[in-house]
């Protein structure tokens, strides 16, 4: 599930959505607020599958987060998303954070365990068990949880979760369909 509150980074949401449901892994779509239309920072609004209290959180493998601080201070503030990451986390299931989402993993006394990642300048405001400043993607395999540092690795976040859920293939596929190779190539060159 794509947890979207209020104030949402909308790359980070759009981009992971999309190219899990390129790479066939059911994504639903699950507004905090009680309502299904959400709205994100820059005002771009998506229509969520369900609403959080209509769902069986124990029916979900992965938990994601996107950033934006608007949605960040909305997750953190609602029990009910600080419950759901900590049976997530206790039944041994995925969950992954982007940019600021972190935080909310902060709130729900997960950080601790892990390594992970942050948006640049919030390091402070974490208690990461170990923090890792210079890599995009930190995904902590041992207690299944992935962060990422912000909008512009979006598509590495969403091709890390693919590979870590379907394989590497799958998701290189993903890559090549999408040309990121190529745009790398053209940005060394550059």
């Amino acid at each position: 599930m794509m947890l979207l509150s209020k104030g949402y980074e909308e790359t980070e949401a759009i981009t992971v959505i999309d190219y899990l449901r390129r790479a066939e892994i059911p994504v639903d779509v699950v507004a905090t607020e009680g309502k299904l239309e959400t709205e994100g920072a820059h005002h771009i609004h998506i229509t969520a599958d369900h609403l959080l209290e209509e769902i069986d959180p124990k029916a979900y493998d992965l938990v994601i987060t996107p950033g934006g601080m608007g949605g960040v201070k909305a997750l953190m503030a609602n029990e009910q998303v600080i419950t759901l990451l900590q049976n997530q986390k206790e039944a041994g299931k995925e969950i992954a954070s982007i940019c600021a989402s972190p935080l909310v993993l902060n709130k729900a006394g997960i950080s601790e365990q892990i390594k992970g990642t942050v948006y640049p300048g919030l390091e402070e405001q974490m208690s990461f068990k170990e923090h890792v400043n210079d890599e995009p993607v930190v995904y902590d395999e041992k207690e299944k949880v992935m962060t990422s540092q912000g909008p512009a690795t979006a598509v590495y976040f969403a091709l890390a979760i693919i590979e870590n859920l379907k394989g590497k293939e799958v998701a290189q596929a993903i890559a090549n369909d999408l040309l990121l190779p190529q745009v790398e190539a053209w940005v060394l060159e550059k």
